[in-house]
């Protein structure tokens, strides 16, 4: 079953690339979404801790209307059984600045029964591989 998540996971960002954000069988109702970032305060579009899937999606459009062009790309799928790890870039300009801005980023997905039932992202992808169990625990800036 382990695999079948990857490859719903690999499909979820293939549709995301052709701005279809449609998905919402792809997350349990009662999904936990946080956006686990040090350097944004929290707020909208910044860190924070959302549940459910209504309170996601305001989250994610909070998100959106800081940027132009945004695109996430997905470099790594990695099978955690239960959980898969995506190491994505993020690429995109800035709505209010102009500024172009690029971020590796990691999503951390818990499932159950296919369903995500969180949804982590980590702006430090140290943090999100010992989240995941991957790597040493990372050092504190």
């Amino acid at each position: 079953m382990s695999g079948d998540n990857v490859e719903l996971r690999r499909g979820l960002y293939e549709r995301w690339a052709r701005r279809d954000y449609s998905v919402r069988e792809a997350f349990d109702p009662e999904v936990v979404f946080e956006r686990i970032m040090s350097e944004v305060p929290a707020g909208p579009g910044g860190a924070g801790v959302w549940h459910g899937v209504d309170e996601m999606w305001r989250a994610v459009v909070d998100w959106l209307r800081h940027w132009e062009e945004l695109r996430v790309e997905p470099e790594a799928f990695i099978d955690l059984g239960d959980r898969v790890l995506v190491t994505t870039r993020q690429i995109a300009r800035g709505r209010l600045s102009g500024a172009p801005v690029e971020a590796e980023v990691a999503d951390l997905f818990a499932l159950h029964d296919g369903r995500i039932v969180r949804w982590e992202i980590y702006w430090d992808r140290a943090k999100a591989m010992h989240a995941a169990g991957l790597g040493q625990r990372p050092q504190e800036a």
